[in-house]
C-alpha cells in the first residue's frame, strides 16, 4: 500500500496502514468483530439471575477484559454500569436492545450510569443545541419505557458532571499519540490526504477520553462500586480500549485515580440489521423506529410507515436479503418477537450440524462469509420449522409500537409530575408521585440520590415535553 502524507505548516506526515482495525465508526467495528466471545463461565452467571437476556441466551456476547466482570459478579461485588448515548437521533429497535440489557442488570442489582453526550454533540457541527436538547428528552422517555429505572439512575449531562471531566484529565495523562492512532485510526484523526477538504475528526478524540471518564465514573469515592463496566454495541469499542490502556498505564506509573478498584470492563451485545446494513438513527428510511422516530409521526402514522418501509424492502430483490436478516435479529433478540417465535434459535446454534460447523470453520478470516453462512442456517431452519421471521415481525410490529407508545406516554406524565412535585416535609399527606409498575428494582441497584447533579433526568424531559409525540 502506498505511503500518504500530510502536511501540517511544520511537517510532512507520511503514513501507512499495516493492519485493519480499530472502530473509527461502527462499519469497521462491525465487520471486524471488536472484542473477544464471552465465555461459558459468564453465560453460567446468567442463568443464576433473575429474568432473560436474549442476546446471553444465544451465547452471542463479546467483551473486553472480561475475567474481571465475571470475578466481580461471581463474588458478589458492586458493580456500576456506564450505558448512555449520543442525543442526536432518534431510538430504534437496535437501542432497545442495548437498554434491555441495562434494564436487566439493573433488576440484577447493578447501578446504572447514564451519560448524555451532549460535549460530544456540541462537537458536531450537524447538531443543533435545541435539536439535542430534544432527542435528549426523547430518548429518556425511550430508555423509560423499556424498563430502565430513571429515578434510580445516575442520568447525567457530561458537560454537568465536573467528576466525570476529572477522572478524564487524570487518565489522559497516560495518553500519547500512537495510542490515539491505534485506535481511533490516523484518517479519522487526521484526514485523508486523498480527498479534498478532508481535515479528519480531531475533537473526536476528546470524546473518546470523556468517555473514559464515563466508565470510570461508577467507581469514584462516592459511589463507591467495586467494578465497572460499560454495555454498548462494539462500535464503543475503541473507547473501552482506550479505557483499559490508560488505566493499566496509570497503574503502572502509580498515578491514583480516585477510587479505582479494578480495570473496567466492556460487555458488547450483537448489532441489530436494519433494512440496510446496521440499524442507525441517521438511516431514517431503512431503520425501524418504536417511537415518533425522524419524522416524528403519531401512532398509526408510525405504524403504516414502518409496515410500509418492510414491504418495500421486501418486494425489493436487491434488499430482500437485508430485510430477511434484519426480522431474523428481531426474532432472535427482540423479547416482544421471540416471545411469539416458535423457533428455540438457542438450541439451533447448539444443535448446529457438524458439515455447518466445518464450513464455518473452513471459512475462519473470512468474517463476512461467516456471518452469511450463519444467517442462512438460522433462516432456512426457521423455515423448515413453519415460521418466516419476516411474517413474524411484520404481523407484531403494531402491537410492539402500541405497547411502546403507551408506556412513552406513562413515562411522559411521570416525568411532568415529578418535574412539578415538591417534597415538603410537614406535608402530611404525600403526594409524591407513583413510579411505574415496571420500574422495580432491588435496593442495591438505586444510586445515591444527594450524589446526582441538580438536572434530574425528568427535568430534562419536562423542559421539552410539549414538542414530544408520544
Amino acid at each position: 500500500m502506498n505511503m500518504k502524507t500530510i502536511s501540517t505548516s511544520r511537517y510532512d506526515l507520511s503514513f501507512r496502514e499495516r493492519e485493519k482495525g480499530g472502530p473509527a465508526g461502527y462499519e469497521s467495528a462491525y465487520l471486524t468483530s471488536e472484542g473477544d466471545p464471552a465465555g461459558e463461565d459468564l453465560y453460567r452467571l446468567f442463568d443464576k439471575m433473575g429474568g432473560v437476556l436474549l442476546p446471553a441466551k444465544i451465547k452471542n456476547i463479546r467483551q473486553r477484559n472480561g475475567l474481571e466482570l465475571v470475578n466481580a459478579l461471581k463474588y458478589h461485588k458492586t458493580v456500576g454500569i456506564a450505558s448512555g448515548f449520543k442525543p442526536s437521533g432518534a431510538y430504534h429497535f437496535g437501542h432497545k436492545l442495548t437498554s434491555g440489557a441495562v434494564s436487566f442488570f439493573q433488576k440484577n442489582g447493578a447501578q446504572i450510569f447514564m451519560p448524555i453526550a451532549d460535549i460530544e454533540c456540541e462537537m458536531d457541527k450537524r447538531v443543533s443545541r435545541e435539536d439535542y436538547l430534544f432527542w435528549a428528552a426523547d430518548n429518556l422517555l425511550d430508555w423509560g419505557a423499556n424498563g430502565v429505572n430513571l429515578d434510580a439512575t445516575h442520568v447525567y449531562f457530561q458537560s454537568e458532571e465536573r467528576k466525570v471531566s476529572n477522572l478524564a484529565y487524570i487518565a489522559a495523562r497516560g495518553l500519547t499519540f500512537d495510542l490515539a492512532i491505534d485506535i481511533y485510526g490516523f484518517e479519522k484523526l487526521c484526514g485523508n490526504p486523498e480527498k479534498k477538504d478532508d481535515r479528519g475528526e480531531f475533537p473526536f478524540l476528546f470524546a473518546g477520553v470523556t468517555q473514559v471518564g464515563d466508565i470510570l465514573l461508577p467507581q469514584h469515592p462516592e459511589f463507591g462500586n467495586y467494578h465497572s463496566f460499560m454495555v454498548s454495541g462494539q462500535d464503543q469499542d475503541g473507547h473501552m480500549k482506550m479505557t483499559i490502556e490508560l488505566v493499566k498505564r496509570a497503574i503502572k506509573e502509580e498515578r491514583v485515580i480516585p477510587g479505582l478498584q479494578t480495570v473496567p470492563s466492556g460487555f458488547y451485545i450483537p448489532h441489530m440489521r436494519g433494512l440496510e446494513g446496521k440499524a442507525s438513527s441517521s438511516k431514517h428510511n431503512t431503520t425501524l423506529y418504536l417511537g415518533a422516530g425522524p419524522f416524528r409521526l403519531d401512532l398509526e402514522d408510525r405504524i403504516k410507515k414502518s409496515l410500509d418501509m418492510l414491504d418495500e424492502a421486501y418486494k425489493d430483490g436487491k434488499t430482500r436479503r437485508n430485510v430477511m436478516n434484519c426480522t431474523l435479529d428481531m426474532a432472535m433478540y427482540i423479547d416482544i418477537f421471540n416471545d411469539e417465535s416458535i423457533v428455540n434459535f438457542s438450541d439451533l446454534i447448539l444443535n448446529m450440524p457438524c458439515i455447518i460447523k466445518k464450513q464455518l470453520k473452513d471459512l475462519e478470516g473470512d468474517i463476512g462469509g461467516r456471518i452469511n453462512l450463519f444467517d442462512l442456517y438460522l433462516i432456512e431452519e426457521s423455515r423448515r420449522l413453519g415460521q418466516d421471521n419476516f411474517d413474524l415481525v411484520r404481523s407484531i410490529i403494531p402491537k410492539a409500537l402500541k405497547q411502546h407508545q403507551k408506556k412513552r406516554q406513562e413515562i411522559l406524565e411521570y416525568a411532568k409530575r415529578r418535574a412539578d412535585y415538591k417534597n415538603e416535609a410537614w406535608n402530611i399527606e404525600d403526594n409524591r408521585p407513583t413510579q411505574p409498575e415496571y420500574w422495580e428494582i432491588p435496593k442495591e441497584a438505586v444510586v445515591d440520590q444527594t450524589k446526582r447533579n441538580s438536572t434530574e433526568w425528568f427535568h430534562i424531559v419536562n423542559s421539552t415535553s410539549e414538542k414530544i409525540i408520544t
